[in-house]
């Protein structure tokens, strides 16, 4: 039987505007621009109240630099 993957607790699929590059958690669709989102991957707030995705961080632990938002 395939399950669907749980997402630790906190954690949701963030969008990203190909406009204006505003990410939004869960919303498939911009505010300001009207626009459909796309999806930028799996992720959260991070102590700055930005949105970041789990790929950024690990971008970042990578690179050794913070991902700018």
């Amino acid at each position: 039987m395939n399950r669907p993957q749980a997402r630790p607790a906190g954690l949701a699929v963030i969008y990203e505007c190909p406009e204006c590059e505003a990410r939004y958690p869960g919303d498939r669709r911009c505010p300001d621009c009207h626009l459909f989102t796309r999806r930028a991957g799996t992720g959260g707030y991070c102590p700055h109240d930005e949105l970041v995705t789990i790929g950024d961080l690990a971008d970042s632990a990578a690179t050794g630099v913070m991902p700018m938002t």
